[in-house]
């Protein structure tokens, strides 16, 4: 049975993200004001439809109405547009950063304590990849869904105070189920990296010693043991992310039908009403599917500080001292 990951040892991570904290900061900046401007459309719309519904016609304040609703739109776009060119840039630099130091890590080691790194390639490709999921993508993503969650929630309450009871139940229930889900990811996702890299381990001494039909059958039994592995983190998270995408539909539902319930609405109310609930429940299902993808990545993020550690000390002397040491 696969043990359970060590938690991440956030104090050595984010050192790794001090030569980036001017881009970083800007990538968030634009990330929150593009989810600021996303929340215009639907206040805008909901105004809007109102006024044509009702007075049968274009009035000349419809026209500010539309213009607001395609500014809005347009800064959207363009704010999220540099966001992600930052992203990119940044994560780019992160994996090249925390490579170098993987590489310092393993050549400080002794030759003795180097001579088994036939696996290794694995957590210089696929394991350093998931440093993005816990620094650039967290910073990037979470700071764009908590904007998007918390601004939503108050302009419910604003506008309609009943709305915050209706919102709150739904939310509690989409977090205590997905939690529980959280633990088994991060024992698969850990277990699927260790198979990926015995499977390189096994592929870099088959090409060295030529095993022939028993090399093949050793590759293939790794192979298996790789792909059993994906498919249980697959399970996992599908059901997690399936799970809280389901409470997630639902809740804008709720809010429109309790507001058809709790008065005669005009149809763009109830369409503004629908539409913020709907990024509020997605902005928090984003948020727990942030969380699922943290979760899961525990064990690769530390192997891959394992390599950056300082080589242990030799120790001589009595066999005591050396088992005291």
């Amino acid at each position: 049975m696969t043990r359970s990951p060590e938690s991440i040892p956030w104090g050595r991570v984010l050192r790794l993200l001090r030569p980036l904290r001017a881009s970083l900061a800007a990538m968030v900046g634009l990330s929150v004001l593009g989810s600021l401007a996303g929340l215009v459309p639907p206040l805008a719309l909901g105004y809007l439809l109102n006024d044509l519904v009702e007075r049968h016609g274009v009035k000349p304040e419809d026209a500010l109405w539309a213009g607001l609703l395609a500014g809005a739109i347009a800064i959207e776009a363009l704010a999220y547009i540099g966001s992600d060119g930052l992203y990119a840039r940044n994560a780019g630099r992160l994996y090249r950063n925390l490579r170098l130091h993987m590489f310092d890590g393993i050549m400080r080691r002794r030759r003795a304590e180097r001579a088994d790194t036939e696996g290794l390639p694995s957590r210089f490709i696929s394991d350093a990849e998931t440093f993005e999921h816990v620094t650039i993508y967290a910073l990037d993503a979470g700071s764009m869904l908590i904007v998007e969650l918390g601004t939503a929630l108050v302009v419910l309450g604003l506008l309609e105070a009943w709305a915050i009871p209706v919102v709150g139940p739904l939310l509690a229930t989409t977090w205590l189920l997905t939690r529980r889900m959280q633990e088994p990811a991060a024992s698969a996702g850990q277990q699927r990296q260790e198979q990926l890299e015995r499977l390189t381990g096994t592929l870099a001494g088959e090409l060295a010693a030529d095993g022939g039909s028993e090399g093949r059958s050793r590759f293939a039994t790794a192979a298996e043991r790789l792909l059993g592995a994906e498919v249980r983190l697959g399970w996992v998270q599908a059901a997690n992310l399936h799970i809280s995408g389901a409470l997630a539909k639902l809740g804008p539902i709720a809010v429109a039908i309790s507001a058809a319930f709790a008065g005669s609405y005009r149809a763009g109310t109830l369409l503004t009403l629908y539409l913020l609930a709907a990024r509020c429940f997605y902005g928090f299902d984003g948020l727990v599917d942030l969380s699922l993808g943290m979760q899961s990545v525990r064990g690769a993020i530390n192997r891959c500080l394992e390599l950056t550690d300082p080589p242990r000390p030799t120790t001589q002397g009595t066999p005591a001292e050396r088992l005291a040491a």
